[in-house]
């Protein structure tokens, strides 16, 4: 199994931090809002909770199971995304560019020249 690039690393943390960051930008916006409307969201969301207790049972416990879930399929997303191979296919998309490589691994795709040193 190969480990993960600093790139891979990073674009995973990205796209998890950007979905977890949502769920708290919601959280601090109610946390802004004055205490009397804050109270009342708060009622409302709780007489819908109550509702949809009654109708779907306890299953809607279950969201807060998926949002790690969720958050962690974005994270491998991402990383499959910054992948050196997809970086390298990215970059071979460009009309104008010749992509040179030291790694034989990354050289099987077509139009990428295998290198001994890279060009300074």
């Amino acid at each position: 199994m190969n480990l993960p690039t600093q790139a891979q690393i990073s674009a995973g943390i990205r796209y998890a931090s950007g979905y977890l960051a949502t769920g708290g930008t919601v959280i601090v916006a109610i946390g802004l809002l004055p205490p009397d409307t804050a109270h009342g969201i708060v009622d409302a969301s709780q007489k819908v909770l109550t509702d949809l207790k009654q109708l779907v049972g306890d299953s809607y416990l279950l969201a807060g199971l998926v949002l790690p879930v969720v958050a962690g399929l974005l994270a491998r997303l991402g990383i499959r995304a910054a992948s050196p191979k997809s970086q390298v296919a990215s970059v071979q998309a460009l009309p104008t560019v010749q992509v040179l490589t030291t790694d034989p691994k990354l050289a099987t795709a077509p139009d990428v020249k295998l290198v001994e040193k890279l060009p300074s």
